[in-house]
């Protein structure tokens, strides 16, 4: 029980520099999508992420497990996780059933509580 506790503490204290590092980040689309894709169909999407920086400013926030989710019909979606480090982030992802009817950016991390970790993601807003 008190490896557990500790295991706990650890990692919350790990986290908290992490998730206060996301605060106020912001994710920019760098180029439009298509239009009219067809459902299935392979687009490319390319974004940014950035943090407040400097009064007044802000920075390029970078990351491994950047991911975009393309949201369908009924609930469908599609993930692709960007291989790219720092921005600007790449993927080539397939059009949701239903076509394009939203579009989130995250970052994919891991949660931990008493029953197990799990994944857990971080999306920014789009703007």
């Amino acid at each position: 029980m008190k490896r557990a506790l500790l295991l706990a503490g650890v990692i919350a204290v790990l986290a908290a520099p992490a998730a206060s590092a996301k605060e106020g980040a912001q994710a920019h689309l760098l180029a439009p999508l298509p239009a009219h894709p067809l459902a299935g169909s392979l687009i490319s999407v390319r974004w940014s992420v950035d943090v407040p920086g400097t009064p007044g400013t802000r920075r390029a926030f970078g990351a491994i497990g950047m991911f975009v989710r393309l949201l369908g019909r009924d609930g469908a979606s599609t993930n692709a996780t960007a291989q790219q480090y720092e921005p600007p982030y790449h993927v080539r992802i397939r059009v949701p059933v239903g076509g394009i009817r939203g579009i989130r950016f995250g970052l994919m991390g891991t949660g931990c509580a008493p029953s197990g970790c799990k994944p857990s993601p971080i999306f920014f807003p789009l703007r």
